[in-house]
């Protein structure tokens, strides 16, 4: 009898743990993280990938937007959160492979406390310019920069950004001097560049491609190596003689805190990459400019530590600091 007893009692308990143990996940409402401020950047793709999650997840996906110090401070929100999968960052560049190579002290560390889940989109900038500036491609722009040293200024969204990392790019490769003008975001260095306060300028293609049509602004290259699919007639600025070594992309991904449980980041990875594989979601991103991914975990990994090496060496080689 006391064997029996011990049998149904194992029996009973085993049968109430099944459920908690084969819970789906996630089994509560899950925010995602934007380092930056709403309507720019990376934050229209967190809203439409977001909304799609939320329809596989059945679970509300809200979309927090923690913007200040160069994306610093939403990705340390993310750092600190409980790795249980359900505090998401998507994330610009900057705060996970830029910013730690020049800023003296960053709240988190992203290759420690960071998992890398998955790419979500590549986004090619336009290099652009005014049209009434007296340069009409790339090797135009290179032969009046080499003319006149120091005197053709680029605008970027702020030291250390993307933007700015290209133009320094440029110098490094072409060996020519320009002049660096930073600006507090990119809607300010748009205006500028628009009136011709600023020569040229590195822009998202989504953002290049307005003005571009309107005839406002006329762009000289684009920063990939391939032509982009949202912008055939604009070549890649590695066919400038000089220049085919350049190739600098903005890219977006989805990172989780470190220690999140292995088979969740991989649920992530998959549910993600499906999202991104929906015809309507694919050709959103792609007429604005945007390469969907949703590349496997390890891959994801190994492409965020060569892009954390390829910033560390353009930015110590410029000696850039904060």
């Amino acid at each position: 009898m006391k064997l029996f007893l011990t049998l149904v009692a194992a029996t009973a308990f085993m049968s109430c743990s099944l459920p908690a143990a084969s819970q789906p996940w996630p089994s509560k409402p899950v925010t995602v993280i934007v380092p930056y401020l709403a309507g720019g950047g990376v934050d229209p793709v967190a809203r439409l990938v977001s909304q799609q999650l939320a329809l596989r997840w059945k679970q509300p996906v809200v979309v927090d937007n923690k913007a200040g110090a160069s994306g610093t401070i939403g990705a340390n929100a993310v750092a600190r959160a409980t790795p249980d999968g359900t505090t998401i960052l998507m994330s610009a560049t900057a705060e996970v492979v830029i910013n730690e190579h020049f800023m003296k002290k960053m709240p988190y560390d992203p290759d420690r406390d960071l998992q890398p889940v998955t790419l979500l989109v590549r986004l090619p900038f336009a290099l652009v310019t005014q049209p009434s500036k007296p340069y009409t491609d790339m090797a135009g722009l290179l032969a009046y920069a080499k003319q006149h040293p120091g005197a053709v200024s680029y605008a970027s969204s702020g030291s250390g950004t993307p933007q700015h990392l290209a133009g320094v790019l440029v110098e490094q490769l072409a060996g020519v001097s320009l002049l660096h003008v930073p600006f507090k975001g990119v809607a300010q260095a748009m205006t500028d560049l628009l009136s011709g306060q600023v020569d040229v300028g590195f822009a998202g293609l989504p953002t290049a491609l307005q003005q571009i049509e309107a005839g406002k602004l006329r762009a000289l290259g684009v920063s990939s190596k391939a032509v982009a699919e949202a912008a055939p007639s604009i070549p890649p600025i590695s066919l400038t003689p000089g220049l085919e070594k350049f190739e600098l992309i903005q890219w977006f991904g989805v990172f989780v805190p470190a220690k999140t449980p292995a088979a969740v980041v991989q649920q992530i990875q998959r549910d993600v990459a499906a999202v991104l594989a929906i015809p309507e979601v694919r050709d959103t991103l792609l007429r604005q400019g945007a390469l969907p991914s949703g590349m496997p975990t390890a891959e994801f990994e190994g492409f965020v530590r060569n892009e954390r090496e390829k910033f560390r060496k353009i930015v110590q080689s410029a000696k850039i600091e904060q």
